[in-house]
């Protein structure tokens, strides 16, 4: 008896394990082993145009990217811009919308789905919609402007690296907005309404209320929503791609479109390799401040 019991406890403790066991292949086999696979390639000279050359350099390829690769270091700032003034608006506009669509008032299911429809809008449709509204001689915001008698001759949105990044800056906006609505909206509802009555009681106000109550309740769904939003936001290609194609003059070419180039334009599999490594590491340490900085999962008293 002892024995069966013993077998039978042994099989129900494995069966997690073994349930789990195709999620863990899965990750090994297309997760990992491409990661591992990328750092290999990232130490040779492989450029697939001269397999006769492909050879171990070490960490050659890391020192020419830090120390004489100089679109490296402005697609790296470029990156940086790009993930800040992206992500930041998005936030706060996505709190605000998720703010209003969290209060009672008629046809509000109506204006929920009107908000969350361009997050399912494909990165590449979303570059040419707004490459047709911004266009200059054909764009619509230039013909709102016009009629407005806010501008006396239409813009070229895309002549300079600034303007070029202010317009995908604003696409990307656009495109984000609908996730942060999504989750603040489900954080704000989770918020029991005898907080607020006990606070309006205690006679603080709406801007009291809001820091004091609403965000610090919300605070981990912030952290985590910011994170994921800056991670898939850095790692973009297709909006920036479909708008501006990393120009003018590299003012909007981003790490990721920098790899990307270096990978399929050049073949150069060694070095696109090298500048994926180093963008990997960046995340992996941007995420672990950002995690510990946001103090994520740990609750403080207000």
């Amino acid at each position: 008896m002892k024995k069966k019991k013993s077998r039978l406890y042994y099989k129900r403790a494995a069966i997690p394990y073994l349930l789990l066991l195709p999620v863990v292949l899965f990750v090994l086999l297309f997760m990992l082993w491409p990661m591992v696979n990328v750092f290999v390639m990232s130490a040779q000279n492989y450029q697939l145009l001269r397999p006769d050359k492909r050879a171990f350099i070490g960490l050659s390829n890391y020192i020419a990217i830090l120390t004489e690769d100089k679109l490296f270091i402005k697609a790296l700032y470029n990156s940086a811009v790009w993930v800040v003034f992206s992500v930041i608006p998005q936030t706060v506009l996505g709190f605000w919308l998720a703010y209003l669509l969290n209060k009672q008032f008629k046809g509000r299911g109506l204006y929920r789905a009107l908000v969350l429809s361009p997050w399912a809008v494909a990165g590449v449709m979303v570059g040419i919609i707004w490459s047709l509204i911004l266009g200059e001689t054909y764009g619509v915001l230039n013909d709102v402007l016009m009629r407005l008698h806010l501008i006396d001759k239409n813009i070229s949105w895309f002549s300079s690296g600034s303007k070029a990044m202010t317009a995908v800056s604003l696409a990307n906006i656009w495109r984000g907005i609908p996730f942060f609505t999504i989750s603040y909206l489900s954080g704000l509802s989770s918020i029991p309404d005898d907080v607020y009555e006990s606070a309006k009681i205690d006679g603080a106000g709406s801007f009291m209320t809001l820091f004091k109550i609403t965000i610090p309740m919300i605070k981990d769904t912030i952290v985590l929503t910011t994170l994921l939003r800056a991670i898939w936001t850095f790692n973009a290609v297709d909006l920036i791609y479909t708008m501006t194609y990393g120009g003018p003059n590299h003012a909007t070419t981003t790490i990721p479109l920098y790899i990307m180039t270096k990978f399929k334009t050049e073949m150069d599999y060694g070095y696109a390799s090298a500048l994926a490594a180093i963008a990997t590491i960046i995340m992996m340490v941007f995420a672990f401040i950002y995690i510990r900085a946001g103090k994520l999962g740990k609750e403080e008293m207000y």
